[in-house]
């Protein structure tokens, strides 16, 4: 706008220089006897005024034409002709401004137009009712349907109006009424998809029909949802278990659901007529402000009362009432719960906790019983002796005062996680009671439901396990006492063996023949074996077990450094980190101590270098898999293990019977041990 401004602005003065340029040009002439030419110089101004300024044009061109006459008749000559001349292009001069002015406003006109048609937000196209054809469309339109504005020239309306039927009654109603509004219609993309439009359509003079259309797609999309909204909000609000009610905060029923009239007895019609105070759920009248200032604070508000029926019957009733929107207005919802189950619940529940009572006055030990609050409306005699407080001490206080002070936090901590989760209580503490006695006291409680499954109270007893723990003290006092001395057999045992296997060491330094120092050696290492067993029971944390890992490694470690003369021959271990008690422990290493000890003296004679293997794994049916393989020479064929003529080989036989065990032997090449055997505990 500032630019058309500046070039109308620049115009008007090019145009005012000009016409001053014609006045003195006409001056002159008519001094000077021409006068033919200068009248054909007025058309200029006429015309740039009269296209620029189509207002002003008129009003400029009459100024200018007396402009004209008053020079002629001033410096003209008396000459009829040049007068009646003269006037003529008087006329001409306003009728030309006139009809430039108007062809102006004609362009002007129709620029604002296209530029309305083309920048309009809503999507415009035309077409002629004759043929069909679409004439032109604006950007948005095409947009809209996948195509360009070029692209949309020339299409029939069938392929954006495929619907025969939708199309034909678009064409009935334009027919009719010369015009459409607002009309909902489903137009077909370039894709084949569909868009929802509102569309409007009029008849123009020209015989042409113009048409907007808006995309309401996403309304369509949000008006189903919220018309899915309100099918489900009616479904819920009507299959509800509870009655409830819409009012507004002066109590004003708007409406009431078939759980509602059912309670009442009033028509679902009748209660939307009436008022909270005709079903006695409204407060008091003193009492009905300060209920409409809770609910408006807070938002909600619950409270049990009276609802009054048609017959006239009360019926005990709690009410939850929430604030809500409801069509674009507060207003209130009211939930009313029948309380008749629950109260007759409740009125059975104490009867029954009358009954028991008196049995737990009778019993030795301390019943209590508890709402879901805390609050303590029961205590038999015996817990309040037991704990050395009155009933109204408990209440007034607690009798969690009574334990002691390091006890009392997490034990209210354990209390509040059972009242939240509805979890059994079990839990152990120590009581001084009035006496001073102190009491160790085990409590147990269970929560009560009614029979909507809501807890209402807490029922528990405690039991007195003084006796008890006095008992499991001096067990646990006469166990560690019998561990004690267990481990001192293990030990003494442990070091006699280490003086056997210290004789016969000595023993060894007397003999000159090598078979017997050799069968000396073989004994001193059994006795070995079965000491490392007692050292390790002695050691283990677990009496009567040891750890298979420490004791397995610390016997080839031991064999090692007994038999391991050659630095090329190693010892691979894979041994499971688990427990073995002693009936299995002692067998178990003779096997390994025998097996080892073969394959170190024998399996590598005549090799440079060697490898033994030994894994203990314990699989998961609780059996024991042992594996002792080499890669030496192998077994001499033909040898039979059962009837083997050493004695290292038959008392592994023996041994792995003793432990219920089976055995299989492998190789060539080399030789496998593959032992199995079960798991005792």
């Amino acid at each position: 706008m500032r630019e058309i401004s500046r070039m109308n602005l620049a115009i008007f003065l090019i145009t005012a220089v000009i016409t001053f340029a014609i006045v003195l040009t006409t001056i002159f002439s008519l001094k000077s006897g021409i006068y033919d030419i200068f009248p054909y110089f007025y058309i200029i101004p006429v015309i740039l005024i009269a296209y620029s300024n189509p207002r002003l044009g008129v009003y400029f061109t009459i100024v200018l034409g007396w402009i004209y006459l008053s020079l002629v008749y001033l410096y003209g000559p008396f000459d009829i002709r040049l007068y009646a001349t003269s006037s003529a292009w008087f006329y001409i001069f306003i009728t030309l401004g006139v009809v430039i002015s108007a062809f102006s406003n004609e362009i002007a006109k129709e620029r604002k137009f296209r530029d309305i048609f083309l920048n309009s937000q809503a999507g415009i196209f035309t077409f002629r009712p004759g043929d069909q054809l679409i004439r032109v469309a604006n950007t948005q339109v095409a947009s809209l349907l996948g195509y360009t504005p070029e692209e949309m020239q020339n299409l029939h309306i069938a392929d954006i109006i495929p619907d025969t039927e939708e199309m034909s009654g678009f064409f009935q109603k334009l027919e009719n009424e010369g015009k459409i509004s607002d009309a909902e219609v489903t137009l077909q993309k370039k894709d084949g998809s569909r868009v929802w439009v509102l569309i409007t359509a009029s008849r123009t003079s020209g015989d042409q029909v113009i048409c907007s259309a808006v995309d309401i797609t996403e309304r369509k999309r949000i008006k189903d949802e919220l018309r899915y909204t309100e099918i489900h909000y009616r479904a819920l609000f009507d299959s509800a278990g509870d009655a409830i009610i819409i009012h507004d905060f002066e109590g004003n029923i708007f409406e009431a659901n078939a759980i509602a009239s059912e309670q009442s007895g009033y028509s679902r019609q009748e209660l939307e007529q009436m008022h909270l105070s005709d079903l006695d759920i409204l407060p008091a009248r003193e009492a009905a402000g300060t209920w409409v200032q809770e609910i408006r604070k807070k938002g909600i508000s619950i409270r049990e009362t009276l609802l009054k029926t048609r017959e006239g019957a009360t019926i005990p009733v709690e009410i939850s009432s929430k604030v809500i929107e409801y069509y674009r207005s507060p207003a209130v919802i009211t939930i009313i719960r029948d309380l008749r189950a629950r109260k007759e619940a409740e009125n059975a529940l104490r009867e029954s906790e009358r009954r028991y009572r008196m049995i737990g006055d009778l019993i030795p030990f301390g019943v209590w019983i508890t709402d879901a609050g805390g609050t303590l409306p029961y205590a038999s005699q015996s817990f309040l002796d037991l704990i050395g407080m009155t009933l109204d001490e408990c209440r007034r206080n607690g009798w969690m005062k009574k334990l002691p002070v390091e006890q009392r936090e997490s034990t209210r901590n354990d209390w509040k996680q059972c009242v939240e989760t509805g979890c059994f209580w079990d839990y152990e503490y120590r009581i001084v009671d009035r006496q001073g006695t102190e009491h160790f006291i085990l409590s147990r409680g269970a929560p009560m439901r009614d029979a909507s499954g809501r807890i209402v109270s807490w029922v528990g007893i405690h039991f007195d396990i003084s006796q008890r723990r006095r008992y499991e003290n001096r067990l646990e006092a006469s166990l560690r006492e019998k561990e004690v001395i267990i481990k001192e057999v293990h030990h003494r045992v442990k070091n006699n063996m280490q003086v056997i296997s210290g004789f016969l060491q000595l023993q060894t330094n007397y003999l000159t023949d090598q078979e017997s120092i050799e069968k000396l050696e073989e004994c001193q290492m059994r006795v070995k074996t079965m000491a490392l067993v007692h050292e390790k029971l002695y050691q283990s944390k677990y009496l009567g077990f040891i750890n298979t890992r420490d004791y397995i490694q610390s016997l080839i470690s031991d064999l090692m450094n007994s038999y391991l003369l050659r630095s090329d021959i190693s010892i691979e271990q894979d041994i499971d980190d688990v427990n073995i008690n002693l009936d299995t422990a002692i067998p178990c290493g003779l096997i390994l101590n025998e097996l080892l000890t073969n394959a170190l003296k024998y399996a590598f004679n005549g090799r440079e270098s060697g490898t033994i293997s030994v894994s203990l794994h314990l699989n998961p049916d609780h059996r024991f898999s042992l594996d002792i393989s080499d890669d030496g020479v192998g077994l001499p064929p033909g040898l039979d293990i059962a009837q083997a003529p050493t004695l290292g080989l038959q008392l592994v036989t023996v041994l792995v019977r003793q432990i219920g065990g089976e055995m299989q032997v492998g190789g060539p090449p080399g030789t496998s041990f593959h032992i199995s055997f079960p798991e005792k505990f």
